[in-house]
């Protein structure tokens, strides 16, 4: 059965309302406007006279509204008349009595604010990061800024050393950040400059410690241009935020993180790049025991999430200039590949891959625990039970009176321990000799 979609409406009658929904069709990618069926596309007809006349009246009422040219069409199904109006997509910005919509999905938009500015921008080829601002020098850029990005860009081979012996104001026109007057565009101020905020009010990041959705332990504010932030944010977020389950290889201590370092490295620098920095919002990246959130204002395009393309989409930046900057870096690829890539790293580590939720203004991104991924779908052996049993009434104890209480020997235990805390089952949380065991599994699986 057909259902309403990004380019296809059903009306059963017209009203000059609809008008709005052929401005939005020419905002966005076009579509058809079909008077005459109901919600569920059946044909209820519109009488053969009143068909005639918006016929003949409604391609020039368009036009005088909206400037869109557009066909009608009349078509006939048994004895019942329908009108078909199809509506082009128009490169320039077009208006419904001095308003702005946009087709997202079936849903006709008003565009007000900055999803007004981004739209205009667009519509004349410009972007929102390549607006130029007035009276900032390029002195006042940060050094250490201007370092990391020489450092990362190095390291990972993709500018050469030759690259930078020029002065600072050529290496911004190489990365297209000044413009023909020479003016700091507003990528060069969130990328380099150590106080953004003085222009755009949500370019930091906030970092939280979550008990659940409503009890917050500690926080941290990462602050100064995007390249700081993003050299801080990864490391405080492993060491301070994350907890990992630790296991024995021999004698060798080993740390596993609930999430792969490279699939929430990546997800935080999408955020950085893709951010809407008009919108005065900051990144928001939740920590929780076993889950991490990471929120950040932006517009993606909706047939994206609509076809399920969101791991085979082109590369198109909502930053272009600050996307062109961190590749340079080595911070992420150019080529639309991000969200495999988180993906890709999940599955190889042995947890869910990430999911997405979606407002008209913000992108969630969700990673979640599965405890027993480690073990794939091999089933707790009756051993592994008896031991989570065991230190689910016991927290504290060390692995010597486990293997005494159990009667198995210390490298049994170390190695069950071992896979225990691999699959997830079971964390170590604190020192060796004062920390204890959580058993992460519901007491019916044991």
């Amino acid at each position: 059965m057909q259902i309403e979609h990004q380019a296809l409406e059903w009306k059963s009658t017209w009203k000059d309302d609809h008008l709005r929904e052929i401005c939005a069709f020419a905002n966005a990618q076009g579509g058809v406007l079909c008077i005459g069926k109901d919600d569920h596309g059946r044909v209820t007809g519109v009488p053969e006279s009143a068909a005639r006349k918006l016929l003949e009246n409604l391609p020039n009422k368009v036009r005088d509204v909206t400037g869109v040219q557009v066909d009608v069409n009349l078509r006939a199904e048994g004895s019942l008349y329908w009108l078909e109006v199809v509506v082009p997509a128009v490169s320039t910005p077009v208006s419904c009595r001095g308003e702005f919509y946009y087709r997202s999905g079936s849903v006709c938009q008003q565009l007000t604010g900055p999803a007004l500015t981004h739209f205009l921008l667009e519509k004349t080829g410009a972007q929102w990061d390549s607006i130029p601002v007035d009276r900032v020098a390029p002195e006042e850029l940060d050094s250490i800024s201007f370092e990391i990005f020489q450092r990362e860009a190095l390291r990972n081979r993709r500018m050469s050393a030759e690259d930078f012996d020029i002065s600072r104001r050529e290496l911004l026109q190489r990365l297209e950040l000044l413009d023909e007057q020479g003016r700091l565009k507003r990528a060069a101020l969130l990328l380099f400059h150590p106080h953004p905020t003085r222009w755009f009010a949500g370019a930091f990041i906030k970092v939280g410690f979550f008990q659940n959705d409503a009890e917050i332990l500690y926080d941290d504010t990462l602050e100064g241009s995007l390249f700081r932030q993003a050299d801080q944010v990864i490391d405080l977020i492993y060491t301070k935020y994350m907890r990992a389950w630790i296991s024995y290889d021999g004698i060798t201590r080993v740390d596993r993180y609930p999430f792969p370092r490279t699939a929430i490295r990546e997800a935080v620098f999408n955020a950085i790049i893709h951010s809407d920095y008009s919108s005065g919002v900051p990144i928001q990246i939740r920590v929780y025991d076993q889950k991490v959130v990471i929120y950040n204002q932006a517009r993606i395009p909706m047939l994206w999430v609509q076809e399920g393309a969101l791991d085979k989409h082109g590369s198109k930046a909502i930053n272009p200039l600050i996307a062109r900057a961190f590749y340079r870096a080595g911070h992420v690829e150019s080529w639309g590949r991000g969200i495999k890539r988180i993906a890709d790293a999940c599955r190889e580590y042995g947890t869910a891959p990430q999911s997405y939720r979606f407002t008209d203004s913000e992108v969630v991104t969700v990673f979640e625990n599965n405890a027993n991924a480690g073990l794939g779908q091999r089933p707790l052996t009756e051993r592994q039970r008896i031991v989570l049993r065991w230190l689910k009434d016991n927290p504290k104890a060390t692995r010597m009176q486990i293997a005494d209480f159990l009667e198995m020997s210390l490298g049994t235990v170390k190695r069950e321990l071992s896979l225990l805390v691999e699959s997830g089952c079971l964390i170590r949380r604190g020192s060796d000799k004062s920390g204890e065991w959580f058993v992460n599994i519901r007491d019916g699986d044991l």
